[in-house]
């Protein structure tokens, strides 16, 4: 798309001064030229107001909520009850299957998952948002045939009124109790309704895409 836009500008560019070279000077002792009537001017452009933007976005997610799975009340009565529900639920042995309706209880709807790693040549770009939908759909497959135990080791909280950021650390394992097969970070933008907490999003770093070890305090400098 750059290069026909390019091409649209540099066409721009040249014909005006063309067409400005065009236009004959005015004669110094000519009379000045007499105003044209005034015109209507035409209305501007309607768009959509933010008001009622807002209602059709409420709508369309009242209507989402009614098909959110029940939440089991200890999951999300807390900040750290939902963490906890988040580890437990896609951990397991292989061939265990994950309660994906429980999964899906933990989320609002429209919340992204969203894997950060520095993008290579050649293999698309490093931040690739999806569903949690879309993780359910994977990870019925693939932990059929794969083991997977994900643990929190600390956890930092901050935020303001009803929104929350947590950074969870986490380590991987193969079996419960096994060696340790990654490290990383766990960033999740939480949210009160008043009633429950929500997952608005999930994003995630490993050590080895950020290249430096999970610290004991992930504050810092701006």
């Amino acid at each position: 798309m750059l290069r026909p836009l390019l091409a649209a500008c540099a066409a721009v560019l040249l014909t005006a001064p063309a067409t400005l070279a065009q236009q004959p000077q005015k004669p110094q002792q000519s009379p000045p030229a007499q105003q044209p009537p005034a015109q209507q001017q035409a209305p501007a452009a309607q768009t959509t107001s933010p008001p009622a933007t807002r209602k059709a976005a409420g709508e369309r997610t009242q209507a989402a909520l009614q098909q959110v799975p029940p939440a089991k009340p200890e999951d999300v009565r807390t900040i750290a009850g939902l963490t906890a529900a988040l580890y437990d639920v896609i951990s397991g042995p292989a061939g265990q299957p994950r309660d994906w309706q429980r999964f899906r209880s933990l989320f609002y709807p429209g919340a992204q998952m969203i894997p950060v790693r520095r993008a290579k040549a050649g293999e698309g770009p490093g931040i690739s948002p999806f569903s949690f939908n879309d993780y359910a759909t994977w990870g019925d497959e693939f932990f059929k045939k794969h083991a997977f135990f994900e643990k929190e080791t600390h956890r930092q909280v901050a935020g303001y009124g009803d929104i929350v950021n947590v950074l969870s650390a986490y380590e991987t394992r193969e079996t419960a109790n096994g060696p340790v097969t990654s490290k990383g970070v766990n960033s999740l933008q939480l949210a009160f309704d008043g009633q429950r907490w929500w997952v608005l999003s999930l994003t995630w770093m490993d050590e080895k895409a950020a290249g430096i070890p999970v610290p004991k305090d992930f504050t810092r400098k701006e």
